[in-house]
């Protein structure tokens, strides 16, 4: 499945309010549930109180090549 449909279907969801409010309550990922409180930089802790994605989540969809491997 491609990143942007990935994207999609989680951002499409009829629970998608919810579960974005529970994950930013919780800080958790949206699409894992891990514990979403470590950033690599404040652009990533950004991306999070936008989309609610934890950095590795954020490195999977967003990155390609190496930079993406990191965490």
């Amino acid at each position: 499945m491609s990143n942007a449909l990935a994207l999609h279907e989680v951002f499409s969801r009829p629970s998608y309010r919810s579960d974005y409010a529970r994950a930013k309550a919780q800080q958790t990922c949206i699409i894992c549930g891990r514990p979403a409180v470590r950033f690599r930089d404040p652009s990533a802790r950004f991306e999070y109180t936008v989309s609610a994605l934890c950095q590795q989540c954020q490195d999977q969809l967003f990155s390609s090549g190496e930079r993406g491997k990191r965490a």
